[in-house]
């Protein structure tokens, strides 16, 4: 029997035109897509778009739980998918507002098959400053366990199926609140951190805020430039939680896209160093 795995996102109306446009043409363009299905977990899409992405082959999803964040509830959805569908080994929970995907990324399921796969920030604040005790009922665990840990990124990570469910019960069964930003950081980092897992190369979840490595853009796309050699990267993240703080204007896949913003991306490694800083000094 031939492996199969997943790559699943959520999206609603909103991010529709970045998710058809920049995020699907990337992935059909540039990763080999033989062994891996795509799911999307549906908040309202368009009919128009839905269906172009079902001609495409595309999985989806209609949402039934929206009691909160969707940042948070899409865990929930692709938790029951999963549990509904035992043939997949692994799965890549990936964002799809502000990421592109420029070359293969499908060796990363062949790594370590029995471990979370993810990237960690290379500057960071230690995760712990966003674990709330109102929020989360194992509050003290957490933050004794992640106290000076560095940020896993949860825009790209890769899962064993069968612990991304138990990273979702636990989820479910300890949070007080879904609509909290950071929820759905939290609970893969503790996992992670407790269970070990892969660190995956900067490149498989590239994010030019955080990313101490040497890149450069040229006609809209992203380069590693590292011993010497230049390397498309496989997997970009414009990440930053408002528009005001992300790294990149005009983010997107083509030639017209992506222009660098040195004085903002400057300004946040200087307050993550500073978070940090302040952190290890309490």
């Amino acid at each position: 029997m031939n492996k199969k795995y997943l790559l699943a996102t959520a999206c609603n109306e909103k991010y529709e035109e970045f998710l058809v446009n920049h995020w699907f043409k990337s992935l059909k363009e540039n990763v080999k897509l033989d062994e891996i299905d795509v799911l999307i977990i549906d908040y309202g899409l368009s009919e128009n778009i839905a269906k172009e992405l079902s001609s495409h082959g595309v999985i989806l999803k209609r949402a039934e739980h929206i009691d909160g964040l969707i940042n948070n509830t899409r865990f929930i959805e692709i938790s029951e998918f999963l549990k509904s569908h035992p043939e997949y080994e692994q799965v890549i929970v990936a964002d799809s507002g502000d990421i592109i995907f420029q070359s293969d990324f499908s060796e990363v399921f062949e790594i370590s098959h029995d471990k979370i796969k993810a990237v960690v920030e290379e500057i960071s604040p230690s995760i712990d400053i966003i674990i709330n005790e109102k929020n989360i009922s194992n509050y003290k665990e957490m933050k004794q366990l992640l106290s000076n840990k560095r940020l896993i990124n949860v825009g790209f990570v890769v899962y064993p199926s069968k612990v991304f469910i138990e990273i979702t019960s636990e989820m479910i069964k300890h949070s007080k609140d879904l609509y909290i930003w950071g929820i759905d950081t939290v609970f893969p980092n503790y996992y992670a951190y407790k269970h070990n897992f892969y660190q995956l190369h900067p490149k498989y979840n590239f994010i030019p805020t955080t990313t101490q490595k040497k890149y450069k853009v040229k006609n809209g796309k992203f380069y590693l430039v590292e011993n010497g050699k230049v390397e498309l990267i496989p997997v970009v993240h414009n990440a930053g939680r408002h528009k005001l703080f992300r790294p990149i204007l005009n983010f997107g896949y083509g030639e017209s896209y992506n222009i660098p913003r040195p004085l903002a991306i400057f300004a946040l490694r200087t307050f993550y160093q500073v978070l940090s800083l302040f952190k290890s000094k309490r």
